[in-house]
């Protein structure tokens, strides 16, 4: 948790993805237990045929830039009391550890024992890495088990057996100093957290999901699709698909001969059924072709749960691309992987399901902005 002043205090979170920098003021107080949104704000990444981290880093450099300043004017000399950086998984390494322990008795968990146990995750998850290079942003136990049995608090209890699994990530540290010395810039010794958008959705999904299932979670991006992969209620793995909502957008910029922005209006009113028939019509005929590309890419998400054995699966769509309703139809297993098909549940994640949570509830744009309300969110955590 972020403050300790009894007045209220405004925070940003930054949504940092493969289409765009979005970014959403919220205030928050103590007595308050939810935040009340203010105003988002969102900058556009160029166009490139060259899209690898170098190009999403310059962009992101340029349009967080941008960012801060429009926030800057929007507050008319009010600073913000924090910010919450979330990366997408072009910009960041993560991976969860399994640690174990027999002792040779039972005896009292001491919190020197969970921080070597997490010093010692850190350096199992760094080996391989130039650590000056790197900074580890993220360590989040998510699940503690004593003898066998989860607990939430460990310090104190006895046990023989410890086991932790704890997801750690990292990102370079060029990309890290040049956020934070651009937050500087404006508010000297702001404070400044990074998470990685599967960690802010698992805080949030941790409690609506019970943990027996297994669940798979595509965040649709503009270049990239983001899986998350959960067993037993932790985060097992995440798989970065190389497609996106920009794949669709540029083929009907080609095929309609209009510029890509003009596209996403079109793809927008298509989803909302609001485009003629013939519109209608030729839109739908470019996803399918498109989209065949997007099954074959989705393949690999089937393999991965058929290796992993995963069973009774709820698999949710989130971002931009969650509101095609092709994209969804189209992920159906195919028929290599028959148990992965029984009882499968797919469905949306859209932020209205969770406006109960604020105090005064605001301008988010459909599921492409879950990511900024679980950040928003995991302040509180």
């Amino acid at each position: 948790m972020f403050f300790s002043k009894a007045q209220k205090q405004v925070g940003v979170a930054f949504d940092i993805g493969t289409a765009s920098v979005s970014a959403t003021l919220f205030e928050i107080s103590p007595e308050e237990i939810r935040p009340n949104l203010i105003k988002t704000f969102r900058k556009f990444h160029k166009i490139s045929p060259k899209k690898d981290a170098t190009h999403f880093g310059k962009s992101t450099t340029v349009q967080f830039s941008e960012l801060i300043k429009e926030i800057d004017t929007f507050l008319k000399g009010k600073v913000p009391s924090y910010y919450v950086i979330g990366l997408s998984s072009i910009f960041y390494l993560g991976r969860t550890e399994k640690l174990y322990e027999k002792r040779p008795e039972n005896k009292a968990v001491t919190k020197s024992d969970i921080e070597t146990f997490l010093e010692n995750g850190k350096h199992r998850f760094l080996s391989g890495l130039d650590r000056d290079d790197v900074v580890v942003f993220e360590t989040v136990p998510m699940r503690i088990l004593l003898n066998g049995y989860t607990v939430e608090q460990p310090v104190g209890k006895t046990a023989a057996e410890i086991e932790l699994s704890v997801y750690y990530a990292a990102t370079s540290r060029e990309l890290y100093d040049t956020l934070i010395a651009i937050i500087w810039s404006v508010h000297k010794n702001a404070q400044v957290r990074f998470s990685t958008l599967p960690i802010a959705t698992w805080l949030v999904m941790r409690e609506v999901l019970v943990s027996e299932h297994s669940a798979i979670i595509a965040d649709i991006g503009g270049e990239l699709t983001e899986v998350t992969f959960l067993a037993d209620g932790i985060i097992e793995g995440i798989l970065s698909l190389p497609f996106g909502v920009m794949n669709i957008l540029l083929r009907i910029s080609e095929i309609e001969h209009i510029e890509v922005e003009n596209a996403l209006s079109l793809l927008k009113n298509y989803t909302s059924g609001m485009l003629d028939k013939d519109a209608e019509s030729r839109i739908r005929a470019i996803l399918k072709k498109e989209l065949k590309g997007w099954e074959e890419v989705f393949d690999r998400v089937w393999q991965k749960a058929s290796r992993d054995m995963m069973s009774n699966i709820k698999m949710f769509f989130l971002g931009g691309g969650a509101l095609i309703t092709d994209m969804k139809t189209a992920v159906t297993p195919p028929l290599l992987h028959p148990d992965l098909a029984r009882n499968l549940h797919v469905s949306m994640i859209a932020p209205e399901a969770f406006r109960d949570r604020f105090g005064t509830y605001c301008c988010f744009d459909g599921p492409g902005d879950f990511g900024l309300l679980a950040l928003i969110l995991s302040v509180r955590s």
